[in-house]
């Protein structure tokens, strides 16, 4: 028992000495590819080198996490490979230990970094994702942040179902805020559909609602019949007026000689509760899939489905969020079997092993990109897609597992 405790800890040893050369290799390549490939941006943009320095600094987490699978198919041949090499393997199995038991520290340890990378992947990683990104707009590229008091063409879903079309929105200093051009839509349980069209609406701050003005509503029932009244809104005299009851007259008289399946009524003012998402909800801007967690982009991918739109590309990126942290243990499993399953790896050199690692990571890295291509055409289920890489290698790792001198 001691003697597999020191064998642990000896395997152990050489697979994080690996692992910490080749992530700390990996990374730098990739910074130094981004930064030769961005150079040009930077010097035309006069931007300091200490805020690009800051942003590549932000960025590190999230490209060494993005290497991280490499790196561990790296160290895997490398430190398996090398005792192989030195006749150490050999010796091993000698002494009763099989490959399956001289490797279970790596197991383990690769089960462990699994949930270390989901765990900062919903955590820290988003957010430094998020600072970098706006470093990277506003300090290098120089470009104002106007969605801070300004956005436009925008389409808004609150969680009751209130859908909001705004041609632009501006919000001033002192906190209020106006929009143009706003149609608002909402179905009710019953299947009624409301339509509110105006040319412009303001923020309240002291009542916590919009108000809409010179505007009209359509009711279009569903199932049962409608009126306006679930609405709160109707007509009103003045701009001054207080919000009008549900027994205004429809704009077109001749509507009423027609079927009732439309109703459609003018307002001079129209202040309701259900209508008071503030300026800042509506301001805020989706963001890329690396800047938020799981639940964030769940939430979002349930925004999107409510407004109609095609998401496919949004869960290929939510199921990728659990299977590339997952490529780590499956890598580490295919560079376990792929050594212990080679005749040849006592006898091939560290050169030799480096270089097949890196092949075969330039491989799952294209499987893995071919797959997330595929699902975002709707070639692949998603889930499929986002697994496609992981799927492969699993397979092929327990193959030459099965096959493997143990």
């Amino acid at each position: 028992m001691l003697f597999a405790r020191r064998l642990d800890r000896y395997v152990m040893g050489r697979f994080l000495g690996a692992l910490s050369i080749a992530l700390l290799a990996l990374t730098v390549i990739f910074v130094l590819i981004h930064l030769m490939d961005h150079v040009d941006v930077y010097l035309d943009h006069d931007a300091p080198w200490a805020t690009v320095g800051r942003y590549y600094l932000l960025q590190m987490p999230y490209n060494t996490l993005l290497t991280l699978p490499m790196a561990v198919l790296v160290a895997t041949i490398i430190s398996i490979g090398e005792l192989g090499r030195h006749g150490e393997l050999t010796a091993m199995k000698s002494s009763g230990l099989s490959l399956y038991r001289i490797t279970m520290p790596l197991v383990a340890f690769g089960l462990a970094l699994t949930l270390g990378v989901l765990f900062l992947g919903e955590t820290i990683v988003p957010r430094l994702n998020e600072r970098g990104n706006e470093v990277y707009e506003e300090e290098i590229l120089d470009q104002p942040r106007d969605f801070e008091d300004f956005r436009g063409n925008f389409v808004y879903q609150n969680p009751e179902g209130y859908t909001y079309l705004v041609r632009s929105m501006f919000v001033n200093d002192s906190g209020g805020a106006s929009a143009d051009q706003v149609e608002i839509q909402r179905e009710l349980e019953d299947g009624t559909f409301l339509r509110i069209n105006a040319p412009q609406m303001t923020w309240e701050g002291g009542t916590g609602t919009w108000v809409i003005r010179n505007g009209e509503l359509r009711v279009f029932p569903g199932s049962a019949d409608s009126t306006a009244a679930d609405t709160s809104a109707g007509r009103s005299g003045s701009a001054a007026a207080g919000p009008a009851t549900a027994d205004s007259a429809p704009a077109d008289s001749a509507s009423a000689a027609r079927p009732i399946d439309e109703r459609m009524f003018t307002f001079a003012l129209l202040r309701s509760a259900a209508i008071s998402d503030s300026p800042e909800e509506l301001l805020v801007e989706s963001k890329a899939p690396e800047e938020m967690g799981y639940e964030d982009l769940v939430r979002y991918i349930d925004d999107r489905e409510r407004l109609g739109a095609d998401t496919r590309q949004e869960q290929v990126d939510l199921h990728m969020k659990v299977a590339y942290p997952f490529a780590n243990f499956v890598i580490l499993i295919f560079g376990i079997a792929l050594v212990g399953s080679a005749s040849h790896a006592s006898r091939q050199s560290g050169t030799v092993g480096f270089g097949l690692a890196l092949f075969l990571t330039i491989i799952f890295w294209g499987f893995l990109r071919v797959g997330q291509g595929i699902g975002y055409g709707g070639g692949l289920p998603p889930f499929a897609a986002a697994w496609l890489a992981n799927g492969i290698f699993g397979l092929v790792g327990l193959v030459l597992l099965a096959r493997a001198k143990t």
